[in-house]
């Protein structure tokens, strides 16, 4: 074996050009796999970095029929922790932004208040200090414990060893630090890192909301950890006896109501639903490109095989066993695909941290680890070994049956397998040209869907829209102070030259963040069983529709006079009047909210939008008027411009500091920027399938070319006697060229097939793009077709080029 080793990298060395060439292709292919599956299992398998067993961690999300929402509240997690035989610990926590006050300076950052049990579940242990004790839940707003990442320690606090027991502000309240855990940990809401985590009995001082008390009140996201040996089949049928008991229990708020058990990768919170979906698409792409890389190597072993099948023939001539030249031809391919296996490696230690940097600006504290470890390691050696092994042994056997007899004669023309041989490297040609045309395909589809996208009609106008976000709540206002300060903070804005428009809302559409909804019962409509009536709800300032130019359909907006002295109101959308009076003005109609009392009165009607995905139905949204509300203090601004959004960032800011110095505006960014979180999904397939089709693209070309290339070099001598026959060079290079286009037609005809196949998949990242696109289906084949001409163009001149009197002296 070490003198197999040594000769084949003897003649590796003696042939550079072909060296090169092979192990960059397998680098290329080897890496971008690689690099996919470290995506796909940072975020698949292991989505909680920093916790320990991983495999045993689940979440638990209520339904209500086929509707899947994302929380649980306090009592349903004391419900669930009695299932002591299925869980060997639950626990709830939620996200929120929170100020903390430093050096008399607030500043924003993301935490998690958690259940008492939060860590001890999860097996976090602290690197200073401690964690929440496990009483920390009973005390409501009596439990102000911090516990610090150890990012967070070291960016704000200096890394002080001493921080354990200090004092800090926290929305204005006093916390006491009590620990630091590792930087590893990142939370529980995987693709976002939180800098700090406090007791949920601390929810009112932390997030301004939420309950303890009340079934009602769902506001945690839920994780639980199975016994050793339970599945989660078992723990789902626990599930289904528990939900039915408190249906009959807690008709009031459970009715209908059930749990469900998912891994986390199902999980409809987190980076999971928004990234998964792509990286599942592209490591199917990535697998076809691999396949492209496996077909171009074999191809480029075929043909050298093919060079050196004198060579094999004296071998077999003189006594070499078969099996001890396949031997020595696979131990080559090896070393080939061994070294284009860690040079692929390489590229994937660079382009590992690409899907971080395609994620839009935003101020969420998003932070994807992705890094290669053993696992990832694992996958790419065996895809080399297999790579290596597979396309290795194909050409190892076809050139070790050669015809002696007429390959040893002197002038031989080869064995007779060279014409199988040949046979074998056009099927692998037009192999590759199908599977690139399907991802061509694919990457043209989703490139034609952005352009789309970009001018799609949202509903409402985004230019010259600046956004600031507020959370005057965690700066100590209550209901009526909080008035007050939106109020002012409104007409200063409005003064400031060219401004067109202020307003307020609780939640604008098109972002990372989903707003909130409830639960209807419309005038006149009877609900279907089991009918989901939840609706989503916007609670907006009079001149929000204005501010944003929602077209209003019927009736008005709302004004500074529906106050709570006032009618209640409501302005619905277009999508939600269709579905609960279908052909009629939904104006003066009311609409009561499950547990009020007093019903909301239609008065106007928007156009409808897009509110969470450029490729959703129109979904029904009502909004409500902010000075009706129950006190919301987490309120934005919309602030429509005459020039550049961007321009006023800072002028906002300073009014705010100037209002109160002790509130900073926790997001400004143009609306533009802000809605970049739409066309995350459909950006990423676009930009990196696009990247995979070209990459398809150049090795397909790379096997017509490699292919055509030989097929002239052993016809040499043919052309040499057409032309001494009376053929021009045109004809030869018609000829040629007509062999090329032959290949690439079959190839083309193939993909076409497989690619009406697999479009489909990307249905739900495409906008306004049919995937049976006709320009796409027509403009890509003829790219490809133009592609592979222009690969068999050099071995055709070369063919012109042919000399008679040598044709003629070898004959």
């Amino acid at each position: 074996m070490f003198q197999d080793l040594r000769f084949a990298f003897r003649q590796l060395i003696k042939s550079p050009g072909f060296t090169t060439v092979v192990v960059l292709t397998l680098a290329l292919g080897i890496g971008s796999t690689t690099t996919v599956f470290c995506w796909m299992q940072s975020i698949w398998l292991n989505p909680l970095p920093g916790v320990a067993g991983q495999e045993q961690m689940y979440v638990v999300v209520p339904t209500r029929g086929d509707l899947r929402s994302h929380t649980l509240s306090f009592p349903d997690i004391q419900d669930l922790r009695a299932q002591k035989d299925i869980f060997a610990g639950v626990i709830g926590s939620q996200v929120t932004p929170a100020s903390i006050t430093l050096d008399d300076r607030p500043i924003w950052i993301y935490g998690q208040p958690a259940t008492a049990n939060f860590f001890d579940v999860l097996g976090v242990r602290p690197i200073l200090g401690r964690t929440f004790l496990p009483d920390e839940d009973s005390k409501p707003s009596g439990n102000p414990a911090l516990v610090l990442s150890e990012t967070c320690w070291q960016r704000h606090f200096g890394a002080d060893p001493s921080v354990v027991g200090r004092k800090v502000l926290l929305n204005r309240h006093p916390f006491t630090i009590v620990g630091v855990v590792p930087a590893a940990f990142h939370g529980t809401m995987s693709g976002l890192v939180s800098d700090f985590w406090a007791p949920a009995s601390m929810h009112k001082e932390v997030m301004n909301g939420g309950s303890m008390i009340h079934r009602s009140w769902r506001w945690f996201h839920t994780q639980a950890r199975l016994q050793p040996g339970v599945t989660q089949a078992q723990a789902q049928a626990s599930l289904d006896l528990l939900s039915a008991r408190l249906q009959q229990t807690y008709p009031d708020t459970n009715k209908g109501l059930s749990f469900k058990i998912l891994r986390f990768s199902e999980a409809p919170y987190g980076v999971q639903p928004v990234l998964l979906p792509t990286l599942r698409i592209l490591l199917v792409v990535s697998m076809g490109v691999l396949l492209i890389v496996a077909a171009n190597v074999a191809n480029l072993l075929l043909a050298r095989a093919s060079g050196r099948e004198k060579e094999i023939a004296i071998r077999l001539a003189v006594g070499a066993g078969r099996m001890r030249l396949i031997r020595q031809l696979l131990v080559e391919s090896l070393v080939l695909a061994g070294v284009g296996g860690i040079l692929g490696v390489v590229f994937s230690f660079w382009m590992v941290d690409l899907l971080a940097a395609m994620i839009p600006p935003t101020n969420l504290p998003v932070g994807i680890v992705c890094a290669i470890d053993a696992k990832t390691l694992g996958f790419a050696s065996l895809i080399t070994l297999g790579i290596g092994t597979i396309f290795g042994l194909i050409p190892a056997w076809q050139v070790t049956r050669p015809d002696l007899n007429s390959t040893l004669k002197e002038g031989g023309r080869g064995s007779g397998g060279a014409r199988s041989q040949h046979r074998l490297r056009r099927l692998l040609v037009i192999a590759e040209v199908a599977l690139s045309l399907s991802l061509l395909i694919g990457a043209g589809l989703c490139i034609r869907s952005a352009s789309r996208a970009r001018e799609a009609d949202f509903g409402f106008d985004p230019n010259h829209v600046l956004l600031t976000g507020l959370r005057i709540g965690m700066n100590g206002y209550n209901e009526q102070s909080g008035k007050v300060f939106y109020r002012q903070l409104q007409q200063r804005l409005a003064a400031l030259p060219g401004v067109e428009n202020v307003a307020l809302a609780n939640w604008f559409p098109l972002g990372f963040e989903r707003g909130g909804s409830r639960e209807v019962s419309p005038e006149g409509y009877v609900a279907r069983p089991g009918e989901d009536m939840s609706v989503p709800r916007v609670i907006v300032s009079p001149g929000y529709f204005a501010t944003m130019k929602a077209p209003l359909m019927e009736g008005r907006e709302f004004t500074e006079q529906d106050d709570t002295d006032s009618q209640r109101v409501a302005v619905i959308n277009e999508a939600m009047a269709r579905r609960y009076w279908p052909g009629q003005n939904p104006v003066g109609r009311t609409l009561l909210l499950v547990g009020d009392q007093k019903p909301l009165t239609i008065v106007g009607m928007v156009k409808t939008g897009k509110y969470y995905l450029l490729s959703e139905k129109p979904e029904p949204f009502f909004f409500t008027p902010v000075q009706q509300g129950a006190g919301d203090l987490d309120l934005g601004i919309a602030i429509r411009t005459r020039g550049s959004p961007e321009a006023f960032a800072a002028t906002v800011r300073e009014e705010i500091q100037r209002l109160d110095p002790g509130v900073a505006a926790w997001s400004t960014q143009p609306m533009r920027d802000y809605m970049k979180a739409a066309f995350t999904a459909p950006g990423l397939a676009s930009r990196l399938l696009t990247a995979m089709g070209l990459l398809a693209l150049a090795l397909a070309a790379m096997g017509v070319y490699a292919v055509m290339a030989y097929a002239v070099g052993e016809r040499m001598r043919e052309f040499g006697l057409r032309m001494a026959l009376g053929a021009t060079p045109g004809s030869l290079l018609s000829l040629v060229l007509k062999n090329g286009l032959l290949l690439a037609s079959w190839g083309i005809a193939l993909g076409l097939v497989l690619a009406i196949a697999i479009t489909r998949l990307l249905a739900s990242f495409l906008y306004n793009v049919s995937p049976f696109d006709p320009v796409t289906f027509i403009g890509v084949p003829l790219l490809l077709a133009a592609i592979a001409i222009i690969a068999a163009l050099v071995p055709a001149r070369r063919a012109m080029r042919a000399d008679p009197c040598t044709a003629l002296r070898s004959e």
